[in-house]
């Protein structure tokens, strides 16, 4: 069970939008008071009582204005912490990359030192020679492109190291106001009227009702009780139209058949024009089978979500990529090609009556750790994009609205795991690799080091992971497609992209 939230048009006149008009100003002043109440630690309590007197409203309407100013506050107290945290670990990875660099450099400046040394001893007629431990640490050619733009590769190190400096320093000063800044809360600038609703209330909600079937509108209404500042004018409750008809209207209405709370945001999104969002929880049955049965593992990549069905032996049945192309899209048509990468794999959950297993998303610390070097500019645009946060929101309501369980895992060493040991078993890429070890994952099956890949010495007592660790920092900078040899047992039969041919 989870809150969904449905946006309704609400069918206003004359009369009803003035009315709401009026009531989201006393709304909207009253919003800025809570908020400074409550940023001052004042006691919820007495801010209760003081809106009830300055504003002339109702002790549920005070109410509802204070929970989602709470609300607000939370999550911008959230989100300041997690821009914090960011930044920190932007701070961490780039100190440490500056200073590898600035060892290189240190290095090549030493090794030219040396050989100048050596040159100008040669020309007073004296033997001497450069001595082993100086290395040059860059190349001294450069192509043409490079010397137009930055010299030889030390040259371009020294420029790099400088730009790197400077990013520091501004994220460092950036980091330091933002510790020191009183906290900002954005209510936004739209007027609104809140409505929070509770299971022991009439209809759900005491200040704002849905009532069903009312032959007088031929359609729904919502009868608001009026502020006690504004009954003079509209009375005592207000009744207007409202259209449930279309999306979540089944859900809006067995929610208020159970008696559940529905919380409502009457919003203006423009002039004259009002619209309700309706929150209430809605309950989903979980149709897919039990992950111990099979699952479908999941591996996001740049250009291409990779997948792997397993079954209950943990055995690949079929695997397969979905390409997609984000570069240079809109946001409505990124949206919309994820959407439809979303669709496919919920197809095949559906066809495999087969829960979906995904990596844990740790969208903020993949942000973090972007790395600055020029081979990774197409990763880098994902994760800072809109797209890789996007495609785990889509997947997981696709999921919600269609009963399939979805799993997240933790993905540590899953793409070493899938090159190591199943790539070349099963004829498999990279990315359908990976995608299987997290779905044995979540089978609880565990992953040793096979034989062709132990080193000598490997601690028996020590964590499977801890061998891993040893082993990935061994494989660094290795091309992947070297772990790729094929074997007599890789079946091409596994190898099936075509959802209509799936059982």
């Amino acid at each position: 069970m989870r809150k969904q939230t449905y946006v309704k048009q609400i069918h206003t006149n004359t009369d009803t939008g003035l009315f709401l008009a009026d009531y989201a100003a006393i709304s909207t002043y009253a919003s800025i008071f809570s908020l400074k109440g409550l940023l001052s630690n004042q006691k919820k309590s007495e801010l209760n009582t003081t809106l009830q007197k300055n504003y002339v409203i109702n002790k549920r309407q005070a109410n509802s204005i204070i929970a989602f100013i709470e609300g607000e506050i939370k999550s911008a107290r959230m989100s300041h912490a997690r821009h914090i945290k960011t930044l920190e670990t932007k701070i961490k990875t780039l100190k440490s990359s500056i200073d590898a660099l600035e060892k290189k450099v240190k290095k090549h400046i030493e090794y030219l030192q040396a050989v100048a040394k050596y040159n100008r001893s040669t020309n007073l007629g004296k033997k001497a020679k450069v001595s082993s431990k100086y290395q040059p640490q860059f190349d001294e050619a450069s192509s043409r492109a490079m010397q137009r733009e930055s010299g030889t590769y030390y040259q371009s190190a020294k420029n790099k190291l400088h730009h790197q400096k400077r990013k520091l320093h501004r994220m460092v000063c950036q980091l330091k106001h933002l510790k020191s800044k009183q906290l900002y809360v954005n209510l936004g600038n739209k007027e609104t009227i809140y409505f929070v609703g509770s299971k022991d209330e009439s209809n759900g909600n005491q200040v704002c009702q849905l009532i069903l079937g009312l032959e007088k509108y031929s359609l729904d209404i919502l009868k608001i009780r009026v502020p006690y500042a504004l009954e003079s004018r509209y009375g005592e409750y207000v009744e207007i139209p409202i259209n449930l008809n279309g999306y979540g209207d089944k859900e809006i209405r067995a929610a208020w058949a159970c008696g559940q709370a529905i919380t409502y945001r009457i919003i203006q999104r423009k002039y004259g024009v009002w619209l309700a969002h309706i929150t209430v929880d809605v309950y989903r049955p979980i149709t897919s089978d039990s992950v111990m049965l099979g699952c479908i593992g999941v591996d996001l990549n740049i250009n291409s979500v990779a997948w792997c069905k397993v079954n209950a032996d943990g055995n690949p049945k079929r695997f397969g990529d979905i390409k997609f192309n984000l570069h240079s899209l809109s946001t409505n048509r990124t949206e919309a090609v994820l959407a439809e990468v979303v669709t496919e794999l919920t197809t095949l959950a559906l066809a495999f009556k087969c829960p979906i297993v995904i990596e844990e998303l740790d969208f903020d610390g993949k942000k973090a750790r972007l790395n600055n070097g020029a081979k990774h500019k197409r990763y880098n645009r994902m994760i800072s994009g809109f797209a890789y946060n996007r495609f785990y929101e889509l997947l997981s309501s696709r999921c919600f609205k269609l009963g399939i369980k979805l799993i997240t895992v933790n993905p540590a060493f899953s793409s070493l795991i899938g090159m190591t040991k199943f790539m070349s078993l099963y004829g498999m890429n990279s990315g359908t690799a990976a995608a299987l070890v997290l779905a044995r994952r979540a089978m609880n099956y565990s992953e040793g080091v096979p034989a062709r890949a132990a080193y000598e010495g490997m601690e028996p007592l020590m964590h499977v992971w801890s061998h891993w660790n040893v082993l990935s920092k061994r494989v660094k900078g290795t091309a992947r497609h070297s772990f790729f040899t094929p074997r007599p047992t890789a079946s091409s039969s596994l190898r099936n992209g075509c959802v209509e041919k799936y059982p």
